[in-house]
């Protein structure tokens, strides 16, 4: 068989279409080859690891590669190059590859900066220097940032860190953070904004130092790069030595000359160990040096934690007492189940005596069985108004100037401290200050000898203000006239849930808009920051004098009130807060704010008041012991000496800026820890202590010694720590959530002793354990 030219002709044009076909179904394709029509590099230069931008712009391709990085988009990437380097770019369409020329980019020296926030409320800054080949700074460097409108701030890097790092005690501002420093005579600069990210801390950070070397373990937080831990004196409240920065969950730090004792830990979680395009986060985790669960040293004051327990039990032992030494025993439920129950036996010590039968108090303290009924209103009432201007959004403050205080004017006023219950008053202007505008109920100026006004107005001047200005920061001013409002009227009673109302702070006057009713049917906000005080006849009803009144009662009350408004205007008008403050913290740092004005524990009535409420027993609220320090419950007044005595030790200790820094933080309980640099039960078990020894001869260490001039020594000014005895037969305890117990032995004949704790609750107690001589008050 045979085939003509023409014949194969057809048969080849026959293949063509064929293999047309098949491109048309996708198995051949056949086009004009991609085409490269840019490609640029934001600048020639980049800072090692710095971050750089390259840029093309291709037709003709679907597939994008760049030599020593991989697949890329089909516009761009942002690169970090840490030597020089020639980029190339690889394209790939329908019609074949085409590859770009080289693109050189030349590494020099560079500094990098990342700023972000932390859980204390704070702004962390991280820095690095690195020359051209990636080495870090040779000698030690400073490098100088800039906030947005604030003021530089130095960081000093020690020869070959590999980052350097600092704190601000402010939230993060915005705009962009500058920062300079020199390699040699090299200048190098960075620019970066703070990022908005969130770490959660570190759990159950745990620490024991059997052989002079802090063993630390914690609990991974999520989404951690690595972790900063830094051993602290916590009497100093000092770091000591350098941080050691790992990428587990535990480290070994020397504890060095340090008693253990002493000793804290923080550890830190960072999203990022150096400036490498992570947003950068912080949150911290403080905790302490436990005895351990060896028995611990014998020393005289040890803290054992809870994980120190084996089982239901712990050991605390002492190889040899002196004759007459004693062992004080005290049990601390931080964050555990409410009336927990603990059981104590000792060996190796005599009985101290029958348990003390506690006289009941007089009648005028008895709690009122209304009194938590009242006060759990009042706060709820608070808690409701906050969250509601939360989720609705704070009213903006009028300018400043804006209105000028009127001579007569009216105000909403809560009738008995019931915010369902509000009047409208006509108020008289009587006394202007620089700080602020007194006004009187018209219907009570009868009341007010002469000179009252300027007595209080020159007190609140020159003491009650200063002093809360500079503990705590600035207040509110709402409504633009750069003045507090202060109203007295009787409306607020003559007596109260057996007691009677000095005055109070509404914060619905400041998160509300101002309520234009006649009646006060509108929420009965006042719009403008209001302290309200009760009348001078109300309080010479309760048997204090007019001259007492102007001169101790309601200045104390402007101190005590003005911290709240502040503490408000600090932690939600100024920041960003999810709640109010806790009320065991909030009024514990109004009660400080009297004794800061000079009054409150500075005076004989004061101290007098704190002990009558210290001294409780029976039925009614205990002192120290026998109730929560954090749970706010019963008649408020006798948990106004807990929450005192608490935040007074520490607040002589931890310089004058403690308060701001507080009101400032995270609030509650983790806010305490952040400022204190110590877990909470580390703080309640150095607070009980000082309650138990402070300005006795057998105290353990003077750190434990109250400071102030007012109520030192503490036992003979307001009220020591009541102790029940530990036989030999043991004792059995129950304790509050935040509760402490103390249990005291008798003397021992010299020769060893062995203190054993039981416990069968799921959060087992911190016990403290100290070796004394001599008696301690009951």
């Amino acid at each position: 068989m045979c085939f003509s030219d023409t014949a194969s002709e057809e048969l080849l044009r026959r293949i063509a279409l064929a293999a047309l076909a098949l491109a048309a179904c996708g198995r051949l394709r056949f086009g004009p080859p991609p085409e490269i029509r840019s490609f640029t590099a934001e600048a020639s230069q980049a800072g090692w690891s710095e971050p750089l931008a390259l840029r093309w712009y291709v037709t003709g391709a679907d597939t994008f590669t760049l030599d020593g990085v991989g697949s890329v988009g089909s516009s761009g990437t942002v690169v970090r190059p840490t030597r020089d380097t020639d980029y190339v770019l690889r394209v790939v369409g329908v019609g074949g590859e085409v590859a770009s020329a080289p693109l050189h980019v030349t590494v020099t020296a560079s500094l990098s900066l990342a700023v972000g926030a932390d859980d204390a409320g704070g702004t962390r800054l991280l820095a690095r220097l690195r020359h051209a080949d990636g080495t870090p700074q040779q000698e030690d460097a400073l490098i100088e940032v800039v906030p947005p409108g604030g003021a530089r701030v130095q960081l000093r890097c020690a020869a070959g860190q590999a980052a350097c790092s600092a704190r601000l005690d402010e939230a993060p501002r915005a705009g962009d953070y500058s920062a300079s420093a020199a390699l040699g005579p090299v200048a190098l600069r960075a620019r970066a904004a703070a990022a908005q990210a969130r770490i959660d801390p570190p759990r159950l950070v745990r620490a024991a130092a059997p052989d002079g070397a802090v063993s630390v373990t914690w609990e991974a937080a999520g989404g951690a790069a690595g972790y900063r831990v830094q051993l602290v004196d916590l009497g100093a409240d000092e770091p000591v030595g350098e941080p050691v920065v790992v990428h587990g969950t535990s480290a070994s730090v020397s504890l060095g000359s340090l008693p253990a004792q002493r000793a804290g830990i923080s550890v830190e979680a960072w999203s990022a160990l150096e400036p490498d395009g992570t947003p950068l986060a912080v949150s911290v985790a403080p905790g302490f040096v436990s005895a351990g669960p060896s028995g611990g040293t014998g020393a005289r004051w040890q803290i054992f934690a809870p994980e120190d327990f084996s089982g239901e039990s712990l050991r605390a032992e002492f190889p040899q007492l002196a004759p007459g030494e004693r062992l004080a025993v005290i049990a601390l439920n931080a964050g555990g189940t409410d009336r927990a129950r603990a059981t104590f036996e000792v060996t190796g010590t005599a009985d101290s005596g029958p348990a003390v039968t506690r006289a009941p108090a007089v009648s005028a303290l008895r709690a009122s069985a209304a009194a938590p009924l009242l006060h759990e209103a009042v706060r709820a009432h608070e808690e409701a108004v906050l969250r509601e201007a939360l989720v609705n959004g704070i009213p903006a403050p009028a300018p400043a100037g804006s209105s000028a205080p009127p001579d007569r004017t009216s105000f909403c006023i809560a009738r008995g401290l019931d915010f369902g219950n509000r009047v409208r008053k006509t108020a008289v202007r009587v006394l202007s200050t620089a700080h602020a505008v007194f006004y009187v109920d018209e219907e009570d100026l009868s009341h007010y000898p002469g000179g009252f006004f300027d007595t209080l107005g020159g007190l609140f001047e020159s003491r009650a203000y200063p002093a809360d200005r500079l503990a705590f920061g600035a207040e509110s001013d709402v409504d633009g006239n750069g003045k507090l409002f202060v109203v007295s009227s009787h409306e607020l009673g003559a007596h109260l849930n057996g007691g009677w109302l000095l005055g109070y702070f509404g914060n619905d006057d400041v998160l509300r808009p101002r309520d234009p009713t006649p009646w006060c049917f509108a929420g009965g906000s006042n719009g403008a920051d209001v302290i309200f005080l009760n009348d001078v006849a109300n309080a010479e009803a309760n048997g204090y004098s007019a001259d007492e009144a102007a001169s101790s009662v309601f200045p104390a009350t402007l101190a005590h009130e003005l911290q709240h408004l502040i503490n408000l205007n600090q932690r939600c008008l100024l920041r960003s807060c999810a709640g109010s403050e806790e009320t065991w913290l909030n009024e514990g740092l109004s009660k400080v704010a009297e004794d800061l004005a000079g009054f409150g524990w500075n005076g004989p009535s004061g101290r007098s008041e704190g002990a009558q409420y210290l001294a409780r027993g029976g039925d009614q609220l205990r002192g120290y012991d026998g109730r929560s320090l954090t749970r706010w419950e019963g008649d408020p007044i006798g948990n106004y000496q807990g929450a005192h005595s608490f935040i007074r030790y520490f607040a002589d200790r931890r310089g004058a800026d403690f308060g701001a820094r507080l009101v400032r933080g995270r609030g509650g309980v983790p806010g305490m820890e952040s400022v204190l640099h110590m877990p909470f039960a580390r703080a309640m078990a150095d607070w009980a202590t000082a309650l138990l020894f402070s300005n006795e001869g057998a105290t353990p260490d003077a750190r434990f010694d109250y400071l102030g001039a007012g109520w030192s020594p503490l036992h003979v000014r307001l009220r020591h720590l009541e102790w029940e005895p530990l036989p030999a037969a043991g004792a059995e305890a129950s304790l509050r959530t935040d509760g402490l117990a103390v249990l005291v032995t008798g003397p021992s004949a010299g020769g060893p002793a062995t203190i054993t704790v039981r416990s069968s609750e799921s959060v087992k107690p911190h016990v403290v354990v100290a070796r004394f001589a001599g008696d301690l008050p009951r």
